[in-house]
């Protein structure tokens, strides 16, 4: 009897458990049911952290509560003032030196303070966040590769306030560029045992180009800063080949990061009068300030001599391409002489047009400037009665076209990229690091 109770006590027990499981088990999923967690149970990072970055590498100079010195231009662009009243308020300390021709006045002020007032007067507020904290970046690190030395000994500057450097001030500070300020704080960029050259400019054509493009630039000196194809890409093309390039910028490319903006391919014309008034405009005075920018051909060769005029401008030629397909060496040949010039900023300049009109990628008119847009172009003669008269120039890109592309941050930033990751793209093989 005794065992008899006790087998139907484990029958009961073992029923009892069955029934518990099935109780707990979950049922049989529905074509409806959603196999994601409610919204509440999931973890969700917020966006600005999924690309926060604490560099454990440590910079020690000039360190995180360095200073910057910087010498604010007169209205002028000199670096004299009338007297010691400025338009705009400053942050730190400023200091007035007085001199015969007027008074210059520099500031010094905390790095990053500094940065606050950069960042917004280098790149639009309303940009993407990733791409504001990549511009404040590059922003930090320029200052502190240009912090190694003054630019102005005799007043202790390191930079001036202008697109010489980096402007400085002429906005005022915004919430959403000292936030990328702030979440970067102290962040450089190094390659191998230093600091990098951080440049950067507007809108690429769709290709970047080395440091080779200014005269005192040594691209083996900053590998960090190489042509490259902005945009999705992969085909290897040689652009400084003439047809290959002069094939490259008349067209439209898919994949291009900024095929989108204004400045991405631009068009105007540029009459000879125009040309020959930029070469007595500008030859002599950029000629006294390079070794090798402007030479005037003697015989055979080419050299360093004073320009005053090569007469009536007869032609413009381009005979050599820098990577990426930058203009690198021009020649200009008068009724009296021809001029080589070199180098993308005096090629601008001699091609410039205050006050004409500049033919945008979206179908707007652009107001010419005494630099042409970029060093990105091809020309293309225009007759009348047989006779040359100018030049129909197609080009691309804003600016110098070395570093990192503005808008082209800003595409890749809209795309989900961090800010780490443009920078990485833009400047080879940089790692961060933290000032400290």
């Amino acid at each position: 009897m005794y065992k008899k109770r006790l087998r139907q006590k484990a029958m009961l027990l073992v029923v009892l458990l069955g029934f518990f499981i099935i109780l707990i088990m979950p049922g049989p999923k529905t074509d409806t049911q959603d196999e994601v967690p409610e919204e509440g149970e999931r973890l969700v990072l917020p966006k600005d952290e999924e690309h926060t970055v604490v560099p454990e590498e440590v910079w020690e100079m000039p360190g995180a509560d360095a200073k910057i010195r910087v010498l604010i231009l007169a209205e002028d662009g000199g670096i004299y003032h009338k007297d010691q009243t400025l338009k705009r308020s400053y942050p730190g300390e400023l200091q007035y030196y007085e001199e015969k021709e007027g008074w210059v006045i520099v500031n010094e002020v905390p790095l990053e303070e500094y940065l606050c007032r950069v960042v917004p007067s280098e790149m639009p507020s309303s940009y993407a966040r990733e791409a504001l904290k990549a511009q404040a970046v590059c922003a930090r690190t320029y200052a502190v590769w240009q912090m190694r030395e003054y630019a102005y000994p005799a007043y202790q500057a390191h930079v001036n306030d202008s697109v010489s450097y980096q402007v400085y001030n002429q906005i005022d500070c915004q919430e959403s560029t000292n936030e990328a300020v702030e979440a970067t704080k102290g962040q450089i960029m190094l390659y191998e045992d230093g600091p990098v050259k951080a440049y950067y400019f507007s809108t690429s054509c769709g290709s970047t180009t080395d440091e080779n493009i200014w005269e005192k630039g040594d691209h083996t000196q900053s590998p960090y800063i190489a042509s490259r194809r902005v945009g999705t890409s992969t085909t290897e093309r040689d652009l400084t080949d003439e047809e290959i390039f002069s094939e490259f910028i008349r067209k439209k490319h898919e994949g291009d990061f900024e095929i989108s903006e204004p400045w991405y391919r631009w068009s105007c014309y540029v009459p000879l009068e125009q040309i020959q008034k930029n070469v007595e405009t500008w030859a002599k005075a950029r000629a006294e300030r390079s070794q090798d920018g402007i030479l005037l051909e003697d015989g055979v060769e080419y050299v360093q001599e004073e320009v005053d005029t090569i007469g009536a401008i007869q032609s413009a030629r381009i005979i050599r391409r820098n990577h990426g397909g930058v203009v690198h060496e021009m020649l200009l040949t008068g009724e009296e002489g021809t001029l080589k010039i070199k180098y993308e900023y005096n090629i601008r300049l001699m091609l410039g047009i205050p006050g004409g009109e500049i033919q945008k990628n979206d179908g707007s008119t652009g107001e010419g400037s005494n630099l042409l847009p970029s060093g990105y172009f091809v020309m293309e003669e225009v007759r009348e009665d047989q006779s040359l008269v100018g030049y129909q120039i197609y080009g691309g890109g804003l600016g110098h076209g070395a570093g990192m592309s503005q808008n082209g941050a800003r595409v890749l930033a809209e795309q989900g990229y961090g800010y780490d990751e443009i920078l990485q793209f833009f400047y080879h093989e940089i790692r961060l690091a933290r000032l400290e």
